[in-house]
């Protein structure tokens, strides 16, 4: 998770384009872009029941799940893998 710009991208109902979005990195931002999104997706006739965010986090980044938590968002912080030459064979 950078502490400069995300890269968000999205399945939004009714929408045929697969919105994506760099944003500075602001809990903010990133809650009234995923309104838009609900919104972009009513428009098109469809209601969004729930909003479901997935993020690489390290170190500091899982602060973001509890925030997104806390507003309404279910969140998922993931832990960042090893590299895969870095796990062994069986």
């Amino acid at each position: 998770m950078s502490k400069a710009k995300w890269l968000v991208a999205a399945l939004v109902p009714g929408l045929k384009r697969q919105p994506l979005k760099k944003i500075d990195a602001d809990a903010p931002a990133l809650l009234k872009l995923l309104q838009h999104w609900r919104d972009e997706a009513g428009r098109a006739g469809h209601t969004v029941q729930r909003i479901a965010v997935a993020y690489e986090a390290a170190g500091d980044g899982f602060w973001l799940a509890r925030w997104l938590r806390a507003h309404g968002i279910e969140a998922y912080a993931i832990h960042p893998s090893r590299p895969i030459a870095s796990i062994p064979s069986f």
